[in-house]
């Protein structure tokens, strides 16, 4: 796991180190069935869902920015 100055994103890598987790989360197919796996996996805590709420969903770009953080994420975990 890379150290990263995001809360939130931090927690993702470190559910995405899971196998079963990441293929899980792949299978999704919308990202309102992403956010809400990530949002209620039990390693978030209320912090990170904050930070989620404020930084990533209220505009457009920002998703668009997360969903690219999130791919990130997967690639690099897997290998």
């Amino acid at each position: 796991m890379t150290e990263h100055s995001d809360r939130f994103i931090s927690k993702v890598e470190l559910i995405m180190d899971s196998p079963t987790e990441r293929n899980k989360f792949k299978s999704l197919t919308n990202f309102d069935d992403k956010i809400a796996f990530l949002r209620g996996h039990f390693i978030m805590d209320e912090m990170s869902i904050r930070l989620l709420e404020r930084k990533y969903l209220l505009s457009e770009s920002s998703r668009e920015i997360l969903m690219n953080q999130l791919e990130d994420i997967v690639l690099r975990s897997e290998n």
